[in-house]
């Protein structure tokens, strides 16, 4: 019974000692505080990356359509891997893995009116039976669509981008002019 009180009278001084320890709040908040406040700097970081990607995009694709309103590039010279290819070039920094994670479309249409507004982004997945390659010839109305896929990091902006069934985010772009004549 005496050996019980020792042990209760040592768990007991062990108890206070550790209730009024002052040492290691600064620790613990920061042990506490550490996993969040990093996840929020690398979802920062992120949608950073994402912005740039989608300004490179953006230019990249507005380069190569150029080509297809002036002229330069019409049916007759070009194919779908020469448009990518034209693209990937003018996107500098993602050039090593661009041919791998670009899809597009270009199509021609007779009016404004005709162009649709929708994604070929439906599910989760690439509706690929809907991709084509069509330039127009002088005067005619085009749609370019360029889409590019980006693997995510963390997990704060999966809500707000159009997700694949693979985790990875779907940056887009569009453009839609009428061919110079040529």
């Amino acid at each position: 019974m005496k050996l019980l009180k020792i042990g209760i009278r040592r768990w007991n001084i062990a108890l206070k000692r550790f209730r009024d320890a002052k040492g290691g709040f600064a620790a613990v908040e920061f042990a506490m505080l550490a996993l969040p406040l990093m996840l929020m700097i690398f979802g920062c970081l992120e949608m950073a990356l994402i912005i740039l990607l989608s300004v490179t995009l953006d230019n990249a694709t507005d380069v190569a359509s150029r080509n297809i309103r002036t002229g330069i590039t019409t049916s007759a010279n070009s194919s779908v891997t020469t448009f990518r290819q034209t693209i990937c070039d003018n996107m500098g920094w993602l050039g090593a893995t661009c041919m791998e994670d670009l899809k597009v479309d270009v199509k021609t249409y007779n009016s404004f009116a005709d162009v649709p507004l929708t994604d070929l982004v439906s599910g989760g997945k690439f509706q690929t039976g809907s991709f084509g390659y069509d330039v127009g010839g002088s005067q005619a109305i085009q749609l370019v669509r360029v889409y590019y896929q980006w693997p995510l990091f963390t997990p704060f902006l999966e809500g707000g981008l159009t997700k694949l069934d693979s985790g990875d985010a779907v940056i887009n772009t569009k453009v839609v002019f009428r061919n110079e004549p040529f």
